[in-house]
């Protein structure tokens, strides 16, 4: 029946209603941003407002952080079932919810959830969600179980009937470091929820209820209809992509690597994302709840494949997820998840790769090779404790990431510090702003040499910054091991992640470096650090979770960039010099990965040296690469020679399903080297090259550790060209074998 009163609906006064409905979350979103005292929020943009049925399902949520929007429906679902009769719902009451087991990624997700009465009935819900900068708890980097995350509420009414609950509010800030700042960020929901409220009741005045519960319902149908018409338009198949990432193994003490195992099958108009095979949960806070990873899935699918669907539950209807209970992403309780965006950062890295290379698959060339991967984790990262110069408690988090590279396409570059794929209104904070919250002074912040993946379309390159502790005496870092290997992804050749940047603590000698900054001096690149003096890599003999940073310590640091499209050798040299020039791109990945020799004193380009260079790299590829089979093909002989192979299904810039007769096999589109029929996996009769780490990026961790993974690269026999590059980890079973990544349904 709400399908067809949903048919039925005056289509200008829809349109008016849907526009409207919009419009007022981003109010509410706006009044969330001026109340709060949060850098992450008002500047860093995580923060939402969303409207919902009387029974919890999403109507609409605006442009803030999109992960919070999936999660709420979930807690409304749950403050239905457990208290819709004691102690009930009323008019004006407003209830607080920060359980990543039931919605959300990490206690730091904070809802308030608001009923929306008209006449004396429950009409609606709106929600605001922020991350806040703390909950209470150990230090970030110190957990191994929930509990020691901080407060973990399942409903409490920090408004009933109208009136605030000082009682609630403050059991809820006073078990926070910062009293004030957490109320703030509470008072800044509260207000936000109070405005989409009352303006929701205005529509309902305006259009009558049932012309708003129909359209919130045809919002809805309409988003699962359009998503499932994008789902029938592409081909059928499952596509696979691996994802590293690692943990602190409490238990064992170093580094542990965990892998994320993303297979995505699309048939007809429905899609499934497995995840079997994924990694145990971790002893540390490493994990995710299968609420936290939802969520997160939500986001990629809203960026990368339904981005024409209106915001709402009906876009999520045709998909499906299978996460193995006690595996990363779905940890069993009360295993400690305060790590959770990170770790979904990995899962949607593998979910925007198989999206881009279905997508691909059907026709479509404006998308993205994933982005948010890094060149490698741990070391010191973005989560303070302490006081500043003020005495004032030093709030958690620096929010530079959210400047992080985006992904090369088919057609062109990713933007350098394009955003964060979680925000799409989301920012970075203002340097000066930073300086007067925390005990830093910074020395830069500017393009990341080598941070975006090469290809021949280059992924955008995130930030680095380097900066000093100055007025504090009691600062410190979570501080993990070095992951040694790369996490992300390219598409289609192109690397996953750039291999540039320093991350790392360093100690100096406080008076020297005093007289130094007097005389104008400061280090303007990382490298520069301990080349020019300034200080010594400080790396922990113990990984013990967090890590002082005395004053006059310096920190380097660099954000993530966007994997790369493409073989590098396929890149336009110019284009290549005068990313040299803007110091994107250093001369060594110039000349070693994209073959183009740039002068050192002009840098211009070399064009007879760089033709010549290319020449030479892809004669390496051809002497260094071998098939992982032992054969470059394995169908007969004569099909090689044969003519008329007809394309069906163009799944890679280089490679298709192509039919001769009965035979269907893979192809190369550019020279036609035959690999194996269309069931088996291209890459066993590929040539595939080990690259070392150290022999790309010619640096050591700052730990000086050897790596644990590198690159597989994967060559056409026929023309050389480079075809997909896959990272591996030496320490996960497994890992050595060429990765099946596409499956066709033909």
């Amino acid at each position: 029946m709400a399908r067809a009163k949903g048919n039925q609906l005056n289509p200008v006064k829809y349109e008016m209603f849907l526009h409207r409905l919009w419009a007022i979350g981003e109010e509410g979103r706006l009044s969330i941003q001026r109340v709060t005292a949060s850098p992450i929020v008002s500047q860093g943009g995580e923060c939402m407002a969303s409207f919902y049925t009387a029974q919890g399902a999403m109507v609409l949520a605006c442009s803030g952080h999109l992960r919070f929007a999936a999660a709420t429906s979930d807690a409304i679902r749950k403050l239905i079932e457990w208290y819709s009769k004691s102690p009930g719902f009323y008019e004006g009451d407003q209830l607080f919810f920060n359980d990543p087991y039931i919605a959300g990624a990490h206690t730091f997700d904070m809802m308030i959830i608001k009923p929306v009465f008209y006449k004396g009935d429950l009409i609606a819900w709106v929600a605001s969600s922020i991350h806040t900068a703390d909950t209470g708890g150990v230090l970030r980097g110190l957990a191994s179980e929930i509990y020691h995350e901080g407060i973990r509420i399942q409903g409490a009414k920090i408004a009933e009937k109208g009136e605030f609950r000082e009682d609630v509010f403050r059991g809820l800030t006073q078990q926070c470091r910062d009293p004030e700042y957490v109320g703030l960020d509470l008072k800044a929901q509260i207000a936000s929820n109070n405005v989409c409220a009352r303006r929701y009741v205005e529509l309902v005045e305006k259009f009558g209820l049932d012309f708003v519960k129909a359209a919130g319902e045809k919002i809805i149908e309409d988003a699962d209809r359009s998503a499932r018409a994008r789902l029938r338009e592409l081909p059928d198949g499952t596509w696979i992509s691996r994802v590293f990432g690692v943990a602190w193994d409490r238990k064992e003490g170093g580094v542990k690597p965990y892998q994320v195992i993303c297979a995505m099958t699309k048939e007809g108009e429905q899609l499934l994302f497995d995840f079997t095979g994924t990694s145990p949960q971790m002893h540390d806070s490493t994990n995710s709840t299968l609420a936290g990873t939802t969520a997160q899935i939500a986001v990629a699918l809203t960026d990368f494949l339904f981005w024409d669907a209106p915001w709402s539950e009906g876009r999520l209807r045709p998909v499906k997820i299978k996460a193995p209970a006690g595996s990363i992403l779905n940890c069993r309780f009360p295993a400690a998840c305060g790590d959770a965006p990170g770790v979904g950062v990995t899962a949607k890295i593998g979910v925007s790769d198989c999206i881009a290379r279905m997508l691909y698959s059907g026709g479509y060339r404006d998308i993205n090779a994933p982005w948010q991967g890094i060149w490698y984790t741990g070391g010191p990262g973005s989560f303070y404790g302490g006081h500043n110069r003020e005495g004032l408690v030093v709030a958690q988090g620096l929010y530079d990431g959210h400047g992080a590279g985006l992904g090369a396409t088919p057609r062109r570059d990713g933007v350098h510090c394009g955003g964060n794929m979680n925000i799409p209104s989301g920012g970075i904070s203002d340097v000066e702003r930073i300086e007067m919250q925390y005990p830093f002074l910074y020395f830069t912040r500017n393009y990341h040499l080598d941070g975006g993946g090469p290809g021949k379309f280059a992924g955008g390159t995130g930030s680095f910054r380097i900066y000093m502790v100055c007025g504090s005496q009691d600062c410190s870092v979570s501080h993990r091991p070095y992951s040694r290997l790369p996490e992300g992804a390219g598409l289609f050749g192109g690397h996953p992640s750039g291999i540039g940047g320093i991350r790392a603590i360093f100690h100096t000698d406080g008076p020297s470096i005093k007289a130094r900054l007097k005389n104008g001096e400061y280090p303007t690149r990382p490298e520069q650090i301990e080349e020019q003096g300034w200080g010594k890599v400080a790396h922990p003999a113990e990984i013990r979770g967090r890590e002082p940073l005395p004053e006059f310590s310096i920190v380097a640091d660099f954000v993530a960039g966007g994997g790369g499209y493409g073989d590098p050798l396929d890149r336009q040299p110019e284009s290549v010099a005068r990313d040299v020039r803007a110091g994107l791109v250093s001369l060594h990945v110039a000349e070693q990965v994209y073959g183009a020799v740039v002068d050192r004193s002009s840098l211009s380009l070399d064009r007879d040296a760089t033709e010549k260079q290319r020449q030479e790299l892809r004669q390496q590829r051809w002497r260094n690469g071998r098939p992982y089979s032992g054969l470059t093909t394995s169908l007969a002989e004569g099909l090689q020679a044969a003519s008329g192979w007809k394309e069906i299904l163009k799944f890679h810039e280089w490679l298709a399903v192509a039919r001769h007769g009965k035979i269907q096999a893979i192809r190369c589109t550019r020279c036609g080297h035959l690999f194996c029929p269309a069931k088996e996996s291209y890459k066993r009769y590929a040539l595939r090259r080990e690259r070392d780490l150290y022999e790309l990026a010619q640096r050591l961790l700052p730990s000086g550790e050897p790596y644990i993974g590198g690159y597989h690269e994967y060559y056409c026999p026929g023309c050389a060209t480079l075809l997909q590059v896959d990272a591996f980890c030496s320490l996960l079973p497994g890992s050595d074998e060429p990765l099946e990544d596409f499956y066709p349904k033909t």
